[in-house]
């Protein structure tokens, strides 16, 4: 579905699931300037339900916001991240939550998290003609 994303190798996913602490299954996931997407299981489906970038780029050539093991381990919507994925899991009978992160900004790629997240919300808006279910805005 998102082609724009194969070309960069620091990349996986991990498994969130009822139980799971948050800061260890994403252990392996870099604090580097990135974008990810979480996709929802449930019931033998599988959808696309969030799609967010880490670290926004500074006047100064910096980033201010954290890389993106710091933002899976922050808030969403003004609550702990663990407590918001535990949440949906239990309130939309979620089996797991399959977590894919991509840096795209270090020393071998200098693409901006938020150019890379316009273009994936924009992919997922030409085929489905909506924003997934927990991205608020665009």
């Amino acid at each position: 579905m998102f082609d724009e994303i194969k070309k960069y190798k620091n990349n996986g996913h991990f498994f969130f699931k009822k139980g799971d602490n948050l800061k260890e299954v994403s252990n392996k996931v870099p604090d580097l300037p990135g974008v990810y997407y979480i996709v929802r299981l449930s019931k033998g489906r599988i959808e696309i339900v969030f799609i967010g970038k880490s670290s926004s780029l500074q006047q100064t050539g910096k980033f201010k916001d954290q890389g993106l093991k710091s933002l899976l381990n922050s808030k969403q919507e003004g609550i702990e991240r663990q407590d918001f994925f535990e949440s949906k899991i239990l309130k939309e009978t979620i089996d797991a939550l399959d977590i894919y992160w991509f840096v795209t900004f270090d020393a071998k790629s200098k693409d901006l998290p938020g150019f890379v997240e316009g273009l994936l919300i924009q992919r997922f808006f030409e085929i489905y003609g909506r924003l997934p279910l927990w991205n608020k805005d665009f």
